[in-house]
């Protein structure tokens, strides 16, 4: 069995695909790093598809938010990925106030490191490189899947896959799929299992705008809470797409989810995408157990809201 670098098994590492667009979606990466926290996880790789370098410069915030402490190397600073197409797309709107805060002596209020397209990493490289530096890793596409498939091509990386990525867990938030074709692939070549985490998903399980306004006081500014409340006004729930799928992608067996019968998925040309039972297929699709939800809520809330935790070192 891989052993981590103070004894026992390393944590799952997670590579996030995103596009970092909905409050579900900072509330996935603040639960992240809540797993993170609590040693159940590590992040593997974050890497924005679809929308521009704020959205960049925002997951690399919150990256440096939960890390407590002094680096104690250039290896402790997680690469976010971004597909740097010309011209970039325009950021989501929630971003932007957490990116231009100011703090009372006028300077940001959330240290970054990227500054410009050239501080991120290639996408379908960083996508990859989240592997390869994890023995075990699950995989969260929550944006096009354009350069996850991209990443397909490059040397070695279907055995690579097959061998360490548990689970691959596609999220569907409702919205049209903008590469269809990459999709596609994705269904067609993944060499590994398959899980589709419905928008029917998201809607069942509500994360309370309550929860924003009182389980951060310990936090005088906090870059999920400015994304929050910037997404929509406030007071609002938000559906848990992105939180949900994260949820399961890292304890898939914690008894909040059933599982259908094997499947497949059919993604049309306008990009909807539909779940279909079929023998020998090689897709799950995902549902929240009726009497499980408070559960999950619960669950998530309490990753989502944890304060960052200083890096421990275990002796095995």
């Amino acid at each position: 069995m891989p052993q981590g670098p103070f004894g026992g098994k390393p944590p799952l590492g997670v590579i996030y695909n995103t596009s970092m667009s909905r409050a579900d979606s900072a509330l996935a990466l603040a639960e992240l790093y809540g797993f993170e926290g609590k040693r159940e996880s590590r992040m593997g790789a974050v890497c924005v598809v679809g929308a521009g370098l704020g959205a960049a410069i925002y997951c690399d915030m919150v990256g440096r938010f939960y890390q407590l402490g002094a680096m104690r190397n250039s290896n402790s600073v997680l690469p976010v990925g971004l597909a740097a197409v010309d011209p970039l797309p325009a950021d989501p709107a929630m971003v932007g106030p957490a990116v231009s805060r100011k703090n009372e002596k006028g300077e940001p209020q959330y240290v970054h490191s990227i500054r410009k397209v050239s501080d991120t990493s290639q996408a379908e490289a960083v996508l990859r490189n989240g592997v390869i530096f994890n023995a075990d890793a699950v995989v969260i596409l929550s944006a096009p899947a354009t350069y996850l498939a991209k990443s397909l091509d490059l040397t070695g990386v279907m055995d690579l896959y097959k061998s360490r990525v548990k689970r691959l867990v596609i999220v569907d938030a409702g919205e049209p799929q903008r590469d269809v074709a990459a999709l596609r692939r994705i269904l067609d070549e993944w060499p590994g299992p398959v899980f589709y985490c419905s928008k029917a998903v998201g809607d069942s399980v509500a994360y309370p705008g309550a929860s924003i306004e009182k389980d951060f006081e310990w936090a005088p500014a906090h870059p999920v809470v400015d994304a929050y409340r910037a997404y929509r006004t406030m007071p609002y729930d938000a559906p848990t797409y992105d939180a949900a799928a994260a949820h399961f992608a890292v304890h898939p067996d914690s008894g909040y989810f059933q599982l259908s019968e094997a499947g497949r998925l059919e993604v049309s040309d306008s990009g909807a995408v539909t779940f279909v039972a079929a023998a020998g297929g090689k897709v799950r699709s995902l549902s929240v157990d009726a009497g499980q939800k408070e559960k999950l809520l619960e669950s998530m809330k309490a990753m989502v809201t944890a304060k960052p935790v200083a890096p421990q070192r275990f002796r095995g």
